[in-house]
This record gives C-alpha cells, sequence and structure tokens, in this order.
C-alpha cells in the first residue's frame, strides 16, 4: 500500500484542485507532502493551507523563451532532486519534475490534466496513470502516449474542488465596491501566447468598463499588466491574493485572458467571459460555450456588450460533488492498485 504521498504544484490554479485532492485522500492518508513553484501567488496560497515542515520551495529559475523554459524545467528537477523527498507517490497536475523524479526513484505517479493542446508526451512514457475530464477525445490523449494509462471522468478539474468550496460570509469586507466584476489579463509571457507577440485587450476593456461606470477588481499577472489600470476610475487592486472563488462568487461577471477563472466562474452560475487568446480553445472551455455557460470573443465592444446583458445565477453545486465522488472512487481504486 502506497502511504506516503508528495503534492507538486506548479501555478496557481492548482493550488486549490491539489488541496481537494488531498482532502479526497486524507479519509485513509495521512502522510503528505507539498512542493510548490515560487511563481506569482501560489506560494502565498498554498503557505495558508500546509503546515510549513510539509512544504518545500522550489526556487528555480524560470525563462520567458523556449529555450530558456527548457532549461528552466531541469533547472527545477535538479533543486527537486536536492530535497531527497521521502514519497512512495507523486501526485501532479502533469509536472515533468515530479513524474521524471518518480520514475528515475522506482516511485509511482499520478497525473491530473485537462489541456488537450499542452505536450503530455514529455511525461507520458513515464507516469504510472493520468486523469482528464472526458470533454478531451480520447484518441487525442492517446496519441499523446496516455494509452492503457487514462481514465476520463465526468465533468471538470474545477468541479473537484468546488464541491468543498463554501462562500467566505465575511469576503465582501475586503472589497471597496458593494458589486463589482473581476478582470484578469493574457499570459502575455505564456508559451501558447508566443511569448509576448499576442496584444493584450485589457487597456481597452479596462477603458469601456471605467468609462460606464462599472466596479472592477483588476488581477494583473506581471509589473506590465499593473499599467492598464492607470488614470482609470473605479478600478480596485487587491494588495494580497484573494480566494479566488470568493472573487467569482460574489462578483457580477468574470472576465479574463485564461481558462481556469473562467471556468471556475461558469460552474459558479456566474456570466463568465474569455479572451483567451491562444490559436485554440480547450475542449473543456469548447464544451462550455457549446452549453452557453461562458462566450468567448477577443472583440472588447462585443465583450462589454455581453455583460451588460448578462445574469447571475445560484451555484448548484450537486453536479461538483457527484463528480467529486465519481473521481474519488477511481483515484483510490487506482492507488490501491500502485
Amino acid at each position: 500500500m502506497l502511504n506516503k504521498i508528495w503534492f507538486d504544484i506548479t501555478n496557481t490554479p492548482q493550488v486549490h484542485f491539489l488541496l481537494a485532492i488531498r482532502s479526497m485522500l486524507s479519509e485513509k492518508f495521512t502522510d503528505f507532502v507539498f512542493t510548490a513553484r515560487d511563481f506569482s501567488e501560489t506560494l502565498k496560497l498554498i503557505e495558508k493551507a500546509v503546515d510549513n515542515s510539509n512544504l518545500h520551495i522550489i526556487r528555480a529559475t524560470y525563462g520567458t523563451n523556449r529555450f530558456r523554459k527548457v532549461i528552466s524545467l531541469f533547472d527545477r528537477y535538479s533543486s527537486i532532486n536536492s530535497l531527497s523527498l521521502d514519497y512512495e507517490l507523486s501526485i501532479s497536475c502533469g509536472s515533468d519534475s515530479a513524474i521524471w523524479h518518480s520514475f528515475i526513484h522506482g516511485n509511482k505517479s499520478i497525473a491530473f490534466g485537462d489541456n488537450d493542446t499542452a505536450r503530455q508526451w514529455t511525461y507520458s512514457r513515464f507516469v504510472d496513470f493520468a486523469f482528464f475530464p472526458d470533454a478531451i477525445d480520447a484518441d487525442v490523449l492517446y496519441r499523446q502516449g496516455l494509452r492503457k494509462k487514462l481514465y476520463r471522468y465526468s465533468g471538470l478539474k474545477e468541479d473537484i474542488y468546488l464541491s468543498y468550496y463554501k462562500p467566505d460570509k465575511s469576503f465582501m469586507e475586503k472589497i471597496p465596491f458593494e458589486r463589482y466584476m473581476v478582470v484578469r489579463p493574457e499570459n502575455i509571457h505564456a508559451n501558447y501566447l508566443n511569448n509576448g507577440k499576442v496584444i493584450s485587450i485589457v487597456p481597452d476593456l479596462l477603458s469601456q468598463l471605467s468609462a460606464k461606470g462599472m466596479n472592477v477588481i483588476y488581477l494583473p499577472r506581471y509589473q506590465e499588466d499593473m499599467a492598464h489600470a492607470y488614470n482609470k476610475e473605479n478600478i480596485f487592486i487587491p494588495d494580497d491574493p484573494l480566494n479566488g472563488l470568493d472573487l467569482c462568487y460574489y462578483a457580477d461577471a468574470v472576465l479574463t485572458g485564461a481558462g481556469t477563472f473562467a471556468r471556475e466562474a461558469a460552474c459558479l452560475g456566474i456570466p463568465s467571459f474569455s479572451f483567451y487568446a491562444g490559436r485554440q480553445l480547450l475542449a473543456v472551455d469548447r464544451k462550455l460555450i457549446a452549453e452557453k455557460k461562458m462566450y468567448h470573443s477577443r472583440d472588447v465592444d462585443l465583450l462589454v456588450a455581453n455583460v451588460l446583458k448578462s445574469e447571475k445565477h445560484e451555484p448548484d453545486l450537486s453536479h461538483s460533488v457527484m463528480v467529486r465522488e465519481e473521481l474519488k472512487e477511481k483515484l483510490l481504486d487506482t492507488i490501491n492498485v500502485l
């Protein structure tokens, strides 16, 4: 039986998800260790939920072009290797470092993913098992090397942690508005956006929302994103990270250049607007768009027009609970087999 479990977190959206996986497993397991990348709000969020004695911070460098990103990948693996972690099973959102480390050291690994355009082939040969939403065609994942080690579950990755979500009743005390919408810019340094070659629509979007008297909580990713909000009214930039689920729950709308925030809003019944700039929308996003739970455009006029006529709905998380229980049963069975 595998008892010592290592969670490797490489990005902010993974914090809620992998903590939810820990909660699913905590009925049968108690020995957990975490590694976390020191990036964006990732570290601040995980430090609130994990005891310092069980948390290792990975301060490896991270590049802004493809060559540097490859170098940083091996740099991160080297940093993890130097920790001499004591574990029997690694669980990650497709972390190459965690899966490579597990394979090389004779341990087991489980990967979660929801990106059908990502490079699963860099770890698929070495991972023991992988879980993906059934919105993604199985053949796509088979071609990336996950045949015979794949389980496709109903629902979305966001359903797993939303099934545990309880709104913070005091959250609005942290907000200077009675009503607001959230704007999160594109990740202009991401590989899928060709590393800075995409022109952000956020300056125009903030200008139009501000001109119409809309209150905006703006969540810049990088220092250069801060400039988009200069000299614009009704815009609040939090000094400290706020719980993203609470931000969605209490918002009138969520507008974001990346997928996770948009999917969280959609699952919570909040008007969800994606202005993702990649060449291809993910299968999970196409599913939500087809179900009319998400709207996608990079035309600011269309985005604002649809925001103005949108309405939020009370969340029904019973479906998320069903998705969680399905995944929990299969995950525990998989660990037993491994």
